[in-house]
């Protein structure tokens, strides 16, 4: 699946359906998303990874990097800024992104440790990382016909652990999309139905899950440094040993 089908996917009914969903999610998790920094002396910077053109305005000035095992789309059209990169390879120097959103992006990773590593390394102390992606129990998961249905999805538990092991701190979670991806009028007119039905009588079966995560930079115990030479000679007084050792 590449970023042509992503785009004709958000194209039909049913894509409306995820985006309206996904929308709603990141305006809870995130209210200011789409409204530009007051503070003209620090402005946030906010990158999106995977394809996350159906929820970006072009009056945010976001950023937007696409895998290039899917291809990019240029966007806007009067000024992209959009980039096609490597999972683990992001054009940018270290803490310079206050927040981050992954949407398709960490269920087609061929590396998610890699990727969640990148990710820590671009983010500012205290920096937001918000992941969206397929849960493993939802229905959404099972039908290949969508976006959703490709790739790895994730259990809570299991993007939870993925995150800490990148040494992310995990302090927001979301469910969501609980309408069944069936494709007819029917399905998608009972939309609002289907979510507040869903999200009291199957919460753990929802088609998406997302959980937020922070950088937390811990105080690190200052060590003794010791000059090049003094290095080398402790070195070779240890080898030395070992050899003495071992003749005897």
């Amino acid at each position: 699946m590449d970023v042509v089908d992503f785009r004709d996917f958000y194209a039909t009914p049913l894509g409306a359906v995820v985006r309206s969903d996904v929308c709603a999610l990141i305006h809870k998790m995130w209210p200011n998303f789409d409204v530009p920094s007051l503070n003209q002396k620090h402005k946030d910077i906010t990158l999106t990874y995977g394809y996350p053109l159906p929820y970006l305005s072009e009056s945010s000035h976001h950023l937007a990097f696409m895998p290039a095992s899917i291809g990019v789309i240029g966007w806007p059209k009067n000024c992209p800024r959009t980039a096609l990169i490597e999972e683990d390879l992001f054009p940018l120097p270290d803490q310079s992104v206050d927040r981050l959103l992954v949407i398709h992006g960490l269920e087609i990773s061929h590396n998610p440790t890699d990727l969640l590593e990148e990710c820590r390394r671009v983010l500012v102390p205290e920096g937001r990382l918000l992941i969206i992606t397929p849960n493993r129990r939802g229905l959404w998961a099972r039908r290949d016909a969508t976006p959703l249905g490709r790739g790895l999805p994730y259990t809570m538990t299991q993007l939870s652990r993925l995150l800490r092991g990148a040494s992310l701190t995990p302090t927001q979670f979301m469910r969501t999309l609980y309408t069944p991806p069936i494709d007819s009028n029917f399905a998608v007119s009972m939309q609002s139905l289907f979510e507040k039905m869903g999200e009291f009588m199957i919460p753990k079966f929802s088609g998406l899950i997302a959980i937020e995560a922070v950088k937390t930079v811990y105080c690190g115990i200052p060590t003794a440094k010791y000059s090049r030479r003094f290095q080398v000679a402790l070195r070779t007084a240890r080898v030395s040993r070992c050899v003495k050792d071992v003749s005897d």
